[in-house]
């Protein structure tokens, strides 16, 4: 497949991945990858099948420390790995290859001091257990004597990668262990299960540290001493990493700056909380932030890491930097209220200290059920009258599996470039080869158009956006760059309905030379993900290169019959097939005879006229036509205002393949009802027939009908009840037919079955609208 990229968005000219000569398929990690998707938020196998990506739990986070980079203040931006070796450095990679068969060892001419070794991790990580794996054979054997220290990554020096390191384990007498494992237990810290049926130990959940550095020393020399490999147990992928870079975003008040350091991984950013004895409350103060994780994500855990004295730089002589005065912390998977707000949720409260052992704590871990979570918002508990100052440093997520939903969207499609032509092309179907294991979801849409258009940004040369006519007027040397994107233009249609199954019908216009596909993959069970093996575009060759359509008149009076006129104007050349079938949507029944046509300005006979059962005339035309105008005159009632008459193009040699007729100027497809916008009335045109009816069982007015429109109250289900004149109910009548005319039937038989009395009735016709008139109330005679 040859890919042209334009910057902004990719235009794909598709000239391999054929699997014949009018199908493109999307199923290699090459073509995947052109698409525009949430970083990290999916994998693509060797195969190319595509699915949500998995986040774990109990991970090793040295098994993919090389894949995070951090700034340092000497060495410029590093990955993790090993970060120093006093000894042998060249072999100290090797205890962290994940093969226990190799080792490191450090060179016994050099002095103890130097048999060490430090490694890091890439970013910060809430870890549980470290374990130490040694070789013990001739030639290798374990540390006897030996510490293990962790720094969390935050700097103790401005101008030096210095870091603060704490003993975490020591040996009391010599080792002669292959596997040293112990817990990672840290000061300031506590854990809360926030709800019930959460399979976790608060203590055993409660043993944890941030760390980032990790040391092994010796405190002795030993002959032969050897390390073949270290273990970190950590909780699992932090989802919080990454939130700007699949498209996340950070809003906050003025007393809550740079939350976006909270989810960078790096101890020595963090967040600016202050107050100074406001007034307001936390919103009218702007104690909050807000993040938009840029996906939906089934969400378990919640880890907030507040500063402690001498971290990234925090002085040493201080420990005020605690929790403040409380805190909550809530969650919306998106979802708005009336109001067009997001709708959130509360998920935790940390209320102010109540002692100075809560007064101590700066680590706060979170466990609950999974929920679905797009948003978060923090905000203070309390400002008014108080003063306070911290740093939250990290505010880590876990899941328990994959992402709840992720959105996928291609580059624009260039099936004119794919043959060649650069002609519009007859887009028939999409089709898709996938998994969907029980709880999980595959959506997909479309948008299609013919022309694309070019946005310029403009930049000065501090990177601040400006105006073209600023960045015009400045002098050269001052001028930044400018960026050019390619979006859709204004013949682009929205996008399409979600498609019900593989090979449906294109549900998007076409004829079109470019299309552009939307994919949604989500799961109700983070446990499961589906799977799309393939992904089809099923195209041809147009009827005919452009055809335009008009309707006349564009006003009718309601529910009258009206006679209408729809002229279409093809354009097309000798490689055209032409076109010999119209199907138009219309919105009540056609007479077949009521029918006509003209070609050229000439009147035709037609060869076949069909009103389907989902509301279609279909009209077959005695010859093809290519480049002539063609007029069809029908009549038919509308019932609602603002009804679109689609109107599609075929071909009787190439069935299943229509093409769609855009309007020729706005709304040129459309019939408004003015009177019906300036009433009221919901019911209309109501009849009872016959006014008189005998229901004896003689086959003559043997039951009466009730036929109303149904007006302006889309959706709306009627109820029909008969009352006699003391008002007591005697019977509820079903509908018996009809979606904007509803009709429905009684047999003057009451609630039990048993024929009523003659005599006067009441029907009453209610459709339950909140505005509107909408009830009537007519008589019905039963005689016999």
């Amino acid at each position: 497949m040859a890919l042209k990229l334009l910057r902004g968005l990719n235009v794909l000219l598709l000239g391999a991945g054929w699997a014949h000569a009018e199908v493109f398929t999307v199923d290699s990690k090459a073509e995947w990858q052109t698409w525009h998707i949430p970083k990290g938020m999916v994998e693509v196998g060797e195969a190319g099948q595509l699915q949500l990506v998995k986040y774990r739990k109990n991970i090793d986070p040295l098994r993919d420390a090389l894949f995070f980079a951090h700034p340092t203040q000497q060495r410029g931006e590093v990955k993790g790995g090993i970060w120093s070796a006093g000894s042998n450095g060249q072999a100290a990679g090797r205890i962290i290859d994940g093969d226990p068969r190799t080792f490191w060892q450090p060179d016994p001419a050099d002095p103890v001091p130097r048999w060490r070794v430090e490694i890091d991790l890439g970013r910060a990580v809430l870890a549980k257990e470290v374990r130490l794996r040694f070789p013990d054979r001739q030639g290798a054997r374990p540390f006897r004597q030996f510490r293990v220290l962790v720094a969390t990554g935050a700097r103790i020096q401005v101008s030096d990668d210095v870091f603060k390191y704490e003993v975490v384990y020591r040996t009391t007498r010599p080792n002669a262990d292959t596997l040293v494992a112990f817990d990672l237990a840290g000061l300031r810290d506590t854990t809360y299960v926030l709800e019930k049926g959460v399979d976790a130990d608060p203590e055993r959940e409660g043993r944890y540290r941030v760390v980032q550095f990790i040391r092994i020393a010796a405190d002795e020399p030993s002959p032969e001493a050897a390390l073949a490999e270290v273990e970190v147990v950590g909780v699992g992928d932090n989802v919080s990493l990454g939130t700007i870079g699949r498209g996340g975003s950070f809003t906050n008040g003025l007393l809550a700056r740079d939350p976006q350091n909270l989810f960078d991984g790096n101890m020595d950013t963090f967040g600016n909380i202050f107050t100074v004895f406001q007034q307001g409350d936390w919103k009218e103060e702007g104690l909050w932030w807000q993040v938009d994780l840029g996906a939906l994500f089934w969400i378990d855990e919640v880890f907030l890491y507040w500063q402690d004295r001498g971290e990234a730089l925090a002085s040493f002589l201080y420990d005020y930097l605690h929790a403040g005065t409380g805190y909550a912390v809530l969650f919306s998977d998106g979802r708005l209220t009336t109001s067009g707000d997001i709708d959130f949720e509360p998920l935790i409260l940390e209320p102010k200290w109540q002692n100075e052992r809560e007064r101590g704590l700066r680590h706060f871990r979170y466990l609950f059920k999974p929920r679905k979570v797009r948003y978060l918002l923090w905000h203070g508990l309390e400002v008014k009258d108080h003063a306070w100052y911290s740093h939250p440093m990290e505010f880590m997520l876990f899941s328990p599996g994959h992402p709840a939903q992720v959105e996928l969207r291609s580059g624009f499609i260039d099936l004119g470039e794919l043959v060649g032509d650069r002609r519009p092309k007859a887009i028939r179907s999409l089709s898709w080869e996938a998994e969907q294991p029980a709880g999980t979801r595959l959506q997909l849409r479309s948008r299609s158009g013919n022309t694309l258009q070019e946005v310029y940004t403009f930049y000065d040369k501090l990177g601040n956006v400006i105006s073209e006519s600023e960045w015009n007027s400045k002098p050269k040397v001052v001028r930044g760059p400018v960026d050019t994107a390619i979006v859709a233009s204004e013949d682009w249609d929205q996008w399409s309905n979600f498609y019900q199954f593989s090979g449906e019908l294109f549900k998007s216009e076409s004829p079109r030379r470019y299309l552009q596909l939307e994919l949604i993959l989500s799961t109700e069970d983070p446990r499961a993900t589906p799977l799309i093996r393939s992904l089809s575009i099923d195209f041809e060759d147009a009827l005919v290169q452009e055809a335009a359509g008009l309707l006349l008149p564009r006003q009718a009076p309601v529910n009258e019959d009206t006679r209408f006129a729809y002229t279409v104007w093809p354009q097309a050349d000798a490689r055209d097939s032409g076109f010999d079938l119209l199907r138009l949507g219309v919105p009540g029944p056609v007479g077949a005879g009521s029918v006509r046509a003209w070609v050229g300005g000439a009147p035709v006979a037609l060869k076949g006229v069909e009103v389907t059962q989902d509301s279609l005339l279909q009209i077959a035309l005695s010859g093809r036509v290519k480049e002539d105008s063609v007029q069809v005159e029908f009549t038919t009632r509308v019932l609602r205002n603002a009804t679109v008459f689609g109107l599609e193009l075929g071909d009787s040699q190439r069935p299943g393949l229509w093409q769609s007729v855009p309007p020729a100027q706005r709304q040129g497809n459309v019939v408004f009802l003015p009177a019906l916008a300036q009433s009221r009335r919901l019911i209309g045109d109501l009849e009872i027939m016959p006014p008189v009816f005998t229901p004896n069982g003689d086959g003559i007015n043997d039951q009466v009908e009730i036929r109303f429109a149904v007006l302006k109250a889309e959706g709306a289900e009627p109820c029909v009840r008969v009352f006699d004149l003391c008002g007591r109910l005697v019977a509820k009548l079903r509908a018996a037919a009809g979606r904007d005319v509803k009709v429905f039937a009684w047999s003057g038989r009451g609630l039990e079955g048993e024929v009523v009395r003659p005599g006067v009735y009441l029907c009453r016709i209610e459709l339950g609208t909140e505005a509107g008139q909408d009830e009537a109330v007519r008589t019905i005679v039963v005689a016999y």
